[in-house]
Formats: structure tokens, C-alpha cells, sequence
């Protein structure tokens, strides 16, 4: 293990390198000098059994896939739109169909993102370039794109801030206010269901009476930017309790019907059709707006918000004890480093904990005396 993190590290350093060649003499300097010379006599040998995939049957293979199909409709919008930007550009190059290798090299890709002064605007297009190239090489060649986190590294919009999360006592409140709502009973369910699974709002709004199987404690959802199958997630038993009384109570009489398992557990047409997004956001916006325990700047833009809960879920299972990884996996995260921003955002939790321990409680001049310390 520590002779293949070697490796890599050496050849990260190396694409860092070239990089920074590339920005002096332009990539395609680069590569034609690297081409001409014979280090290397197995890139001059022709290999018959090498495939070269050009850039247009990469889109081509892209558009078809599930990673791209199976986005949100808005996201599919912004990715094609940076896919014809990335083809406008390769079609202005010397080489206007490129192989795809070409494409996804640490070199290529750092001056094709250079221009981009924005940090935001690079973060989407470095996260449209991950979806691409993941599934293009995972596709053609079972390849990844590890090589290629330094150049893709996607920072998050300072305006947003880290992620939110409610402390417990607003979870209360938020608990309450639910409950003497109107659809008391709904909102209080779909508030434990996010708090006891860390699901997304999407993912909440098309559970079915079918995605519950208390026998493992697994609800079944689609997943971020998934709508072809469900993956099974785990949920707390509090949780679980309260939505099967929920679908009890609201669905007993049709438990007999046909098509019952279909049926969408929060729904405003009996079932036939789930809750739009903006009617759960719009429901926990204004329970936050409500709320005593939550501050005047804790409601504004980019703070609180129905997707806090997901981080409250996650914040929890940290405080609690839970290791990182495993977190990673009830969160259903795909990167580890997903994750880990939960360290940063909770670490004074951490210093807390710390500071609880019994020695911790000591202050130094109870040790040394309080001479040393006049």
C-alpha cells in the first residue's frame, strides 16, 4: 500500500511539473517535443491492440450514459452547455477531434481552465469536466481520474460559507412548530425522516410505500443524479417508527388496493403523485422564519435551510463518535473529501470534547502551583 501511494504521489508531482512547463512554452509545445524524443520506444511502436477514442465519440458515449442521463434537468442544461464549450475550444485547437487522452491530461486541462478568473465559474466547470472524464474513461479504458484531482480541485463559493447545521435546540423548536402547523403530521414526519436518514430533499420527496423495509432498517432512494434504480440507506429506528405510522395512518384503507406499494408517501393527490421540492422547501423556510431559537442572520440567504438537515445528520453522527468513513457511507457520499468538510465545520466540537477530559478540567496553576504563576 505505501509502494502504490508512492507512486502516485510521484506521478501527481510529475503532472505538476508538465503543468507548469505547458504554461511556459503551451501544451502543444510540450507535447511535440516530448513526441519527437525516443525515452520512450513503446509510444512509437504501433499497437494494434490500442484503441484511440477521439473526443467525439467520448461526447457521443457521454450524452447516452446514466451519469450524464440520469442528472437533475437543470444540471443536464448547464452540462451540455459546458460540453460544446469544451468541444468549441478543442475545435479551435490544431487538432480539432483530439484523442480523449489528450483531453484528460493534467496539462491540457490546466490551460483550458487558466482563463477562468471566477472561482465559482471554475468550480462548475471543474465538476462537469469530473463527470465527463470519469465516465468516458471509466467506460473506454477502466480508468479513473485520480490523476487529474489537482488540476480538477473544486473549491467551494466563499459567499456560501461551510455547511449549516441546526443545533439541537432548534431542532426542537422546528419539531414543535411542525406539529401545530397545518399537515401537522406530515411536516413532522418528513422533518425525523431527514433528521433519521440524511437524505436529500429529492430523494425525501420520491419515497414510496414500497422504499421501507423495516425487517434491515433500510429506505430505498434514487440517490443525486440517479433515475434509473434505487440504493438502499439506512434509518434511524425513531425514524422508521414514526414514518411507518405516518404511511399507516394515511394509507391503511388502500393497504388492500392495487398498486398500494406504489403509492408516494408524501403526496398531495392520495399517492398518485409526489410533493414538488419547492412545497417542503417552502414549508421548512417558513418554519425557520418562525422559529424564536433561530437568529435574524442565521435565516438569511446561504445560511439555514431544509438541506441543513442533511448536515445536522451528519453532525451528529459525528459528535456522537462515529468514524469519518462510516459516515461517508450513510451519507452515501462518493468522495471522501465530501466528508470530511464535517471535520473543519465541527472542530470546536471537537476542542469541547477535548476539553471535558479529566485533566482537561485542571488549570495550570493547580499543577505547577500558583507561585509560578504570580
Amino acid at each position: 500500500m505505501p509502494l502504490y501511494d508512492d507512486q502516485l504521489d510521484g506521478i501527481i508531482e510529475l503532472d505538476e511539473s508538465i503543468q507548469h512547463l505547458a504554461e511556459k512554452f503551451g501544451p502543444l509545445q510540450v507535447r511535440k517535443a516530448l513526441s519527437e524524443k525516443e525515452w520512450f520506444p513503446e509510444i512509437h511502436k504501433k499497437d494494434p491492440e490500442s484503441r484511440i477514442v477521439l473526443l467525439s465519440e467520448a461526447v457521443e458515449h457521454y450524452l447516452s450514459s446514466d451519469a450524464y442521463r440520469g442528472l437533475a434537468e437543470a444540471s443536464q442544461v448547464t452540462y451540455k452547455y459546458e460540453l460544446d464549450l469544451l468541444v468549441k475550444y478543442c475545435n479551435a485547437m490544431e487538432d480539432s477531434d483530439p484523442n480523449i487522452r489528450e483531453v484528460a491530461s493534467p496539462v491540457f486541462l490546466t490551460q483550458y481552465l487558466k482563463p477562468v478568473k471566477k472561482q465559482n465559474t471554475r468550480s462548475k466547470k471543474a465538476a462537469f469536466l469530473r463527470s465527463f472524464l470519469r465516465e468516458t474513461l471509466g467506460h473506454f479504458f477502466e480508468d479513473g481520474i485520480d490523476r487529474l484531482k489537482t488540476a480538477l480541485k473544486v473549491k467551494p463559493d466563499k459567499k456560501r460559507g461551510q455547511p449549516r447545521a441546526f443545533e439541537k435546540q432548534q431542532i426542537e423548536e422546528l419539531l414543535m412548530l411542525a406539529r401545530l402547523s397545518r399537515d401537522g403530521h406530515r411536516n413532522f414526519t418528513i422533518i425525523w425522516t431527514f433528521l433519521g436518514t440524511g437524505i436529500r430533499l429529492n430523494e425525501l420527496c420520491q419515497l414510496q410505500v414500497r422504499d421501507i423495509n423495516p425487517a434491515v432498517q433500510n429506505i430505498m432512494v434514487y440517490g443525486k443524479g440517479n433515475k434509473d434504480f434505487k440504493q438502499p440507506t439506512k434509518i434511524t429506528k425513531s425514524a422508521l417508527e414514526i414514518l411507518c405510522s405516518y404511511v399507516h395512518f394515511r394509507y391503511s384503507k388502500l393497504a388492500d388496493k392495487p398498486g398500494y406499494n406504489d403509492l408516494y408517501i408524501f403526496s398531495d393527490d392520495k399517492g398518485v403523485s409526489p410533493l414538488d421540492d419547492s412545497t417542503i422547501q417552502k414549508m421548512i423556510t417558513n418554519l425557520i422564519a418562525e422559529a424564536e431559537t433561530i437568529s435574524k442572520e442565521d435565516k438569511g440567504t446561504y445560511q439555514l435551510s431544509v438541506h441543513s438537515l442533511r448536515h445536522s445528520f451528519a453532525l451528529y453522527l459525528l459528535e456522537s463518535g462515529v468514524n469519518i468513513y462510516k459516515i461517508k457511507e450513510l451519507m452515501r457520499h462518493q468522495w471522501l473529501s465530501s466528508t470530511e468538510v464535517y471535520l473543519d465545520l465541527f472542530s470546536h466540537m471537537l476542542v469541547e470534547a477535548i476539553n471535558k477530559h479529566p485533566l482537561g478540567q485542571l488549570k495550570a496553576s493547580e499543577v505547577y502551583g500558583a507561585a509560578a504563576y504570580v
